[in-house]
């Protein structure tokens, strides 16, 4: 499966990157909305997208309405840390498929994923123990 990234922050890439590995999984990477339009429009394959919301150049909801006005039909979960109602239900009623607040589990992550995907997103993932905290 090919999920894209897309986050101003070169951590977070990092840190979802750290979630993803031991697995057959692989890791897009897009900087800005911007950046994820163009990947898009030049024919990326992505199953899934994450979006960050606030981003430079193309915010991650101007990219969301963009993505769905041209068509785009790829799953796309929002990964910010605007946690408002206001935000949650806009960003939903422009098409996003769910919705994850900063900061998130590996748990979270993929339970959020196979909520979206329907399918089992690791075979190889365990979950943790309760005592686990925040990756």
């Amino acid at each position: 499966m090919e999920i894209l990234v897309t986050d101003d922050s070169k951590s977070v890439h990092g840190f979802i990157e750290a979630m993803f590995e031991g697995t057959e999984h692989t890791l897009l990477h897009a900087f800005d909305g911007s950046d994820l339009i163009s990947q898009i429009n030049k024919g990326s394959q992505a199953d899934i997208i994450l979006l960050d919301w606030e981003m430079p150049e193309v915010s991650g909801v101007e990219a969301l309405k963009e993505l769905r006005k041209i068509g785009c039909t790829t799953p796309i979960v929002m990964v910010t840390s605007k946690n408002n109602v206001d935000n949650i239900t806009e960003a939903l009623s422009e098409g996003a498929n769910e919705y994850i607040m900063k900061p998130f589990t590996k748990d979270i992550l993929f339970e959020k994923l196979e909520m979206v995907l329907g399918k089992k997103v690791c075979l190889l993932y365990t979950s943790p123990s309760p005592r686990d905290g925040l990756l």
